[in-house]
């Protein structure tokens, strides 16, 4: 088992005010004007300003009182990220720690969060490991991403567990009927990949076929005395597809395998992780002018084996979660301003490992509902939640946000929200093992969040700033006696207070974008900051078209954290981003990240990037 149960909980003592950045960034939105009510590009409808994340229904952006981010294909083109980690780098509130490169495990701490506090979904559907209590995002190939809609601040009351900090959903590539798109890639660290996507139409639907592949050695992930390269290969292919039985019923399904295997280095020496992962979902979706009602039964896998330093690949430690789910979720607008939403979830976690663990599997069952009101200038909105998980205490959790429309440019909304996340297997069963072992009297976690939203547009300048607060009670933590035996407990309590914004506007021809974020998340129990997290970040990314060019700009500012008691310094990134439209078929694309070679860490002990090169080519058309 990969060492990391909660270990991104530890604290350290920098400490500076948080309430200076905050009044900052809150005076210079107000005095500004401005923050955006975004045209958001869906996944669900073709409608521009529909996301489906915040309250599983097709919901206008506009009514959306939450922080929003979306991401669109066009934007990862433009940003050629080589992970979700240097894709999600930027986005306000977020903060992302790696231990190595691309492939190389990854941390996302979302408003402060712990990493495994943000719920990752793909195309809505809960993933990741339910021993680890995560989802390994290092290993999501960019190829396969149409588009990622993240949700800032607690969701529990739509989604359930593990959404305190937030929800980040992934969805799938989508190609038009008879629509395809080739590409290959090579690059620093003899990194190779390529990719190809097709759409197949028929009467009454579109199917998309998506495959990809990246192979890359990497390099020396640790700082030790091997000196081995950490290199990672992955092989991915998906399918989404619809079918229209008549105009109000609509089948629709994916599928996904992910396959690969990624070297790592830790206190223990070198080692190799595989892992054969898939999702499936079946949906139906029956809609009318006032209704919407979707069922969906969908089915995951999340298979990892862990071997070398002297140990053989059959002899090697495998975890193993399957996790099989069924939701019913119903859309109704009783009249033109108000709307309500009720549903049910269930879902059932298997665990299968080559350890015996006390318990293997959990139910977990859920009912929820939600309702929206909203007129010329007032919208409120309210949902509640009631989660029964299997040997654990239930948990009700709510979300209320009332917002006010100044003018109709700039909003101004208050949100609370109480959400939770159930101990992990781990946490729970692990069985005794060189001194370690679970604890089956763990309670969830919980927090309590209140945020202050304002969105505006003025005068073609767009921003978004929230100043926000989150208490987290019964964190789970890993304590070990004078002896070493180690067992997790209810113990720390932690205050977590910041402010985040985010700009765009457009001149001379130039797009600007630019975020500033400020994070103090404090343990309780020492008044130090957590592990990893930088208190301050910010970036500014700038692009220009020009005939068949395309020209992006990105720097990156990280402030200093803290990882075992030892301040790691702040650094900053230049990234720079070329595409060349040869024909209208025809790309060539060039990347170059961390120009400026810079040299830092964001985990003790393990190396990051220097400057890395990569170039590209790619061709779309569409057949007969």
């Amino acid at each position: 088992m990969r060492k990391t149960m909660h270990n991104t909980f530890r604290t350290t003592t920098n400490k500076t005010p948080w309430y200076q950045v905050c009044l900052l960034t809150l005076g210079g939105i107000i005095s500004n004007h401005a923050v955006a009510d975004e045209v958001l590009p869906t996944d669900e409808q073709p409608v521009e300003h529909i996301i489906v994340t915040a309250s599983r229904t097709p919901q206008n952006v506009d009514q959306v009182m939450a922080s929003v981010e979306v991401i669109t294909r066009d934007e990862i083109d433009k940003l050629q990220p080589k992970s979700l980690a240097d894709l999600l780098a930027t986005v306000a509130g977020l903060d992302v720690a790696r231990q190595g490169g691309a492939g190389q495990q990854t941390s996302l701490f979302t408003r402060g969060t712990g990493s495994d506090q943000t719920l990752i979904l793909i195309d809505g559907v809960r993933s990741g490991s339910a021993t680890l209590g995560n989802k390994a995002i290092e290993n999501l190939p960019m190829a396969q991403i149409e588009r990622v809609e993240v949700v800032k601040g607690p969701r529990a009351s739509m989604w359930g567990s593990d959404a305190i900090g937030g929800v980040i959903n992934i969805f799938t590539r989508r190609m038009s009927a008879g629509e395809y798109q080739l590409g290959a890639e090579t690059g620093s660290d003899s990194y190779v990949s390529g990719d190809g996507q097709i759409g197949v139409g028929y009467d009454a639907g579109t199917t998309t076929i998506s495959l990809s592949a990246e192979d890359s050695r990497g390099f020396d992930a640790r700082e030790d005395t091997e000196f081995d390269d950490d290199g990672y290969d992955r092989l991915s292919a998906a399918i989404r597809g619809d079918y229209r039985v008549n105009e109000q019923i609509v089948v629709d399904w994916i599928g996904q395998v992910d396959d690969g295997s990624n070297d790592y280095d830790n206190s223990y020496g070198a080692n190799k992780n595989d892992y054969d992962n898939y999702l499936w979902q079946l949906r139906g979706n029956y809609q009318t002018e006032q209704w919407l009602s979707t069922f969906a039964f969908s089915q995951t896998r999340d298979y990892n084996k862990n071997y070398g330093n002297g140990i053989a690949k059959g002899d090697g430690d495998f975890f193993e979660t399957r996790r099989k789910q069924v939701s019913w979720v119903n859309h109704y607008q009783l009249y033109n301003p108000f709307t309500v939403s009720a549903g049910v979830d269930f879902y059932r976690e298997d665990i299968n490992a080559n350890t015996d663990y006390e318990e293997d599997s959990r139910d977990v069952s859920a009912i929820f509902g939600n309702a929206l009101f909203q007129d010329q200038k007032w919208i409120a909105e309210a949902a509640i939640r009631y989660d029964d998980v299997e040997n654990i205490d239930s948990e009700t959790t709510y979300n209320a946000s009332i917002g006010y429309n100044v003018t109709d440019k700039l909003l101004v909304a208050l949100n609370a929200g109480h959400s939770f996340k159930a101990p992990t297997f781990n946490d729970l069963y692990y069985p005794e093992s060189f001194g370690s072992k679970g604890n089956p009297d763990l309670t969830s976690e919980t927090a309590d969040s209140y945020e202050l939203l304002l969105r505006s547009s003025y005068a073609g300048i767009k921003v978004t700033a929230s100043l926000y607060y989150t208490e987290i009670d019964d964190l789970i933590e890993w304590v070990c006696d004078e002896f070493w035996n180690c067992s997790p407990e209810n113990i720390n309590e932690v205050k977590i207070t910041g402010g985040e914004s985010t700009v765009n506007f457009s001149t001379a021809g130039l797009d600007h974008r630019a975020t500033l974020s400020y994070v103090d998340a404090e343990d309780q129990a020492t008044g130090s900051q957590l592990i990893r997290r930088a208190r301050k970040t910010a970036s500014y990314q700038v692009s220009y078209d020009w005939q068949d060019f395309e020209l992006l700009g990105q720097y990156e500012y990280h402030g200093e954290r803290s990882d075992a008691g030892q301040r790691l310094d702040d650094y900053q990134l230049v990234n720079i981003a070329l595409a060349y439209y040869v024909t209208p078929s025809w790309t060539i694309r060039a990347k170059a990240n961390n120009l400026f070679d810079e040299t830092y860490q964001n985990v003790l002990g393990y190396n990051t990037p220097g400057s890395e090169y990569f170039v590209g080519v790619s061709y779309r058309g569409f057949s007969l």
